[in-house]
């Protein structure tokens, strides 16, 4: 869902309190979305809502610090058009990505996507990632790359020893996209492929966000 098209004019100002641009709650917003993206086609559902740059290019776009700006917007699809892509929206509640991570349960299986070998075994999509770039968000480690024509992105902490997926989201092209928030503690494979990731990915510096106040973000840039 592209929220900023709901906006557009006050998407692209300088700076923007978050009151303008949030979706508010008990209004109805019309949202259409896409064909390969797999969603509720009616009743409750959960929609991410970034920033107007983030939205239009990506968190690993200049602004990952915009991460701590996106929130989870949860409410019920109405009203389905003809074709089940376009609904109204009614908005119960909007909360912070980030404190959406807080009251994650805990899971054991992991939810990182992996694609099958011909010998019948698998591998996580991760291993073959290419132009990886990493982001220190608050607490929070942000990493983006991609493998043959999937976009892949997690958001992870460090507890101690041990590294927490929060945030796993694989846009596979052009099959359903698959996005979670967890609570994940990966295993030694996995925290060894992620360290070689992290050790070797390109770091995005973004400073931008102690620049505003807690309730602003910046416009939508192109360059």
């Amino acid at each position: 869902m592209e929220w900023s098209k709901l906006c557009w004019d006050q998407s692209f100002e300088k700076l923007i309190g978050l009151d303008i641009l949030l979706p508010k709650i008990g209004k109805q917003y019309p949202v259409k979305l896409e064909r390969n993206e797999d969603f509720s086609k009616e009743g409750q559902a959960f929609i991410l809502w970034q920033p107007p740059h983030s939205e239009l290019n990506g968190w690993y776009d200049k602004r990952p610090s915009e991460i701590l700006r996106s929130y989870v917007v949860e409410g019920n699809l109405k009203n389905p058009s003809s074709n089940g892509l376009s609904f109204d929206f009614e908005v119960i509640r909007c909360l912070r990505l980030v404190e959406c991570f807080s009251r994650a349960k805990e899971e054991k299986r992991s939810p990182l996507s992996s694609v099958g070998q011909p010998d019948g075994s698998s591998r996580i999509q991760w291993q073959d990632a290419r132009s990886v770039t990493k982001s220190r968000i608050g607490g929070y480690l942000y990493l983006s790359g991609s493998e043959c024509e999937t976009s892949l992105e997690v958001i992870l902490s460090y507890e101690k020893e041990r590294l927490c997926l929060h945030y796993s989201a694989t846009l596979h092209m052009p099959a359903h996209f698959e996005t979670v928030i967890t609570k994940y503690y990966l295993g030694n494979e996995e925290y060894a492929l992620f360290e070689k990731l992290i050790s070797s990915a390109d770091e995005i510096i973004d400073n931008s966000i102690e620049l505003l106040e807690e309730n602003q973000v910046y416009g939508a840039e192109y360059w």
